[in-house]
């Protein structure tokens, strides 16, 4: 067995603007399949399918595991490890599920934890869909209240672009810098601070303040922290990120997940 990390994103859920229970979501299937169709020239044919399943665990959590799988793209052609050429063995009409997306609803805390933060739009639309009901899913917690809440800096990350070198506000870059990246003719320069669990001081929180005033002057500013829930937060121009993460083993053969075990790890480290 191997180990791989799970990195899930924390945020808010919200329904229809209620309070949710467990009963909200007793109209969502315990299980079922959905495809992607299209259909030409009077035929039907299958390019994506996704099988989920619903579970509740400790009457406080939701737990939705998916597991899809594409049509394509499809080579009739296979390399083993000995990097010797085979026919495929599966079929062009044959589809393998080997994607998997795993969602964890805390009915507690009213959050949700999701394991790919590309899919959160996709999955509002599933949600709704399903539950006939408005989902909105949003950040924890404020950027005002983001610097209140985590109790230690890792890292800030900075980038300009050469336009916004020349800003009045000397503080941005040195002069020595930009005098460097002009000469290399680069397009951007990234600066990134790195720091072992730094604790929160006044002093922090005023350059974190001074940092976010300027935030027009910069192309990306990122700060990554953890909160006092031990949770990892991330706080960008465009929003702020927390997430948890988890080491699960998985398989060698096929690198797949054992759904109800990364569930269970998951809430147990939620519980702590």
């Amino acid at each position: 067995m191997s180990k791989k990390t799970l990195k899930f994103t924390v945020n808010q859920l919200i329904i229809n603007n209620l309070h949710f229970d467990l009963s909200t979501f007793s109209d969502l299937k315990d299980a079922d399949t959905d495809t992607y169709k299209v259909v030409h020239k009077e035929k039907e044919e299958i390019l994506t399918i996704t099988r989920f399943t619903k579970a509740i665990e400790d009457e406080r959590f939701i737990t939705i595991y998916f597991n899809e799988g594409n049509k394509f793209p499809y080579t009739d052609k296979v390399i083993d490890s000995n990097l010797e050429e085979h026919d495929n063995p599966r079929s062009a009409e044959e589809i393998e599920l080997d994607n998997q997306f795993f969602v964890l609803i805390d009915v507690k805390t009213q959050r949700i934890f999701m394991s790919d933060q590309r899919k959160k739009t996709s999955f509002i639309s599933w949600l709704n869909e399903k539950m006939k009901k408005e989902i909105v899913i949003k950040s924890i917690i404020s950027e005002k209240e983001f610097i209140q809440k985590i109790k230690s800096i890792n890292k800030i990350c900075f980038t300009v672009v050469p336009n916004l070198f020349n800003s009045p506000n000397e503080d941005i870059l040195s002069n020595k810098l930009v005098q460097d990246i002009y000469g290399f003719g680069a397009e951007e320069g990234r600066i990134e601070l790195s720091y072992t669990d730094a604790r929160i001081t006044a002093k922090i929180i005023n350059k974190f303040n001074a940092l976010i005033g300027q935030r027009y002057n910069f192309k990306e500013i990122t700060v990554i922290g953890r909160s006092d829930e031990d949770f990892e937060s991330i706080f960008n121009i465009n929003g702020i990120i927390s997430r948890i993460n988890i080491d699960i083993d998985c398989s060698n053969e096929t690198q797949l997940l054992d759904e109800k075990n990364v569930f269970a790890v998951l809430i147990n480290k939620i519980k702590l």
